[in-house]
């Protein structure tokens, strides 16, 4: 098994928050360098990935046409009466596209790679010390668990037919349970702090 995948879920969520924001730190050959590299992920991956993309290519698309009018600089074209967006805008949306784009990846990495009851269970234990503020952690983990299994297995009538249902249909039993994190756990979670540091200070 990848040591990764045996990694505490806690510390997993920890790293996988860090490579978000490392990823809003590429552009140019890097990025597209370390997209080109998830492409080499697992069928289930890449299938979540592609479908991730697939739901969100609005989305992308608004982002590159919002960016490409919007920011000033060199025209692409120069035709009468025709608004060109400018190149400075184009190559900002395309950075901002991949970096969407790798985001997307590393939540279909994770989504694979973790259950949703470790999910769960990782997440209850970071957020363990709002308690003390009074947050009922529980419940909202909980909460979060059916908004997962409903978009993992979504009815027959989208969200329409969730209202329409009296008690919708969902898991049973949420496992929160979990081990305690060990050494090699803390050490993933820094390595992953170093590259952090290493990616956004270049």
């Amino acid at each position: 098994m990848f040591p990764i995948f045996s990694l505490h879920p806690a510390s997993r969520l920890v790293c996988w928050v860090m490579l978000v924001i490392a990823a809003q730190c590429l552009s140019g050959p890097a990025l597209a360098l370390v997209l080109l590299a998830m492409t080499a992920f697992g069928g289930a991956t890449r299938r979540r990935w592609l479908q991730l993309l697939r739901r969100t290519r609005w989305l992308l698309l608004s982002l590159l046409v919002i960016l490409g009018w919007s920011v000033a600089g060199e025209p692409l074209w120069n035709v009468p009466g025709l608004p060109s967006p400018s190149i400075e805008g184009l190559a900002d949306g395309v950075t901002q596209l991949g970096r969407l784009s790798l985001v997307l990846a590393l939540v279909a990495a994770l989504m694979a790679a973790m259950p949703t009851d470790h999910l769960m269970a990782g997440g209850r234990t970071l957020l363990a010390p709002l308690r003390r503020i009074g947050l009922d952690v529980d419940r909202a983990v909980v909460r979060l668990a059916l908004v997962l299994h409903y978009v993992e297995h979504s009815p027959a009538g989208g969200w329409r037919a969730l209202l329409a249902t009296v008690n919708p249909l969902g898991p049973s039993v949420v496992d929160l349970s979990l081990a305690r994190a060990r050494m090699a756990d803390w050490g993933a979670v820094w390595l992953v702090a170093g590259l952090l540091v290493i990616v956004c200070s270049v």
